[in-house]
């Protein structure tokens, strides 16, 4: 795992095992659903898992609340170390912490690991078009809108994507 053994992480620490129990039932919750798609639609739990933990293409973390609590995951996904990107997914599943900043940190304290632990140069992301609290807190993490795309994959049937990109040059990154 790339977190610095020195750094303060706030809001994202590594995924346990003992965490996939809360991530399968979020990921029955309909809402949760339309937002991000099923995590584990066509993937059973412990394969997903395995890949969490050994595929150099993904990497996945736990967010917290302020105390300690798991309440949503943040992965980095289709990790290419050759041209130094990644995709984010986000997901906060316990919904009694939707609007109140707890994505945004995990974010910027995500976006810290990638470029300055990973040394990524760019992060993009696909959101759906009418997510306007999740695009507003993107956008305080610096991420521009690029592109929109049609929904397809776990997300086909939904309203149209935007594609959002920031630069490890442009990004405001979380203190450590």
């Amino acid at each position: 795992m790339v977190l610095a053994p020195n750094g303060h992480y706030r809001r994202i620490r590594r995924l346990k095992y003992e965490d996939l129990k809360m991530l399968v039932g979020w990921d029955s919750d309909a809402e949760i659903n339309r937002l991000t798609g099923r995590k584990f639609h066509e993937t059973r739990v412990d394969d997903w898992w395995r890949a969490i933990v050994r595929d150099r293409s993904r990497i996945g973390f736990a967010i917290m609340d302020d105390e300690g609590r798991l309440i949503g995951d943040v992965e980095l996904e289709h990790i290419s170390w050759r041209i130094k990107e990644a995709e984010l997914r986000i997901s906060i599943g316990d919904k009694t912490y939707w609007g109140r900043g707890f994505g945004t940190e995990a974010v910027l304290e995500v976006l810290r690991v990638a470029f300055e632990g990973m040394s990524l140069q760019r992060i993009y992301l696909r959101v759906q078009e009418d997510n306007e609290r999740a695009i507003r807190s993107y956008a305080k993490a610096g991420f521009k809108k690029i592109a929109r795309l049609v929904a397809n994959g776990r997300l086909s049937g939904n309203t149209d994507l935007v594609l959002m990109e920031v630069i490890r040059d442009t990004a405001t990154l979380a203190n450590g």
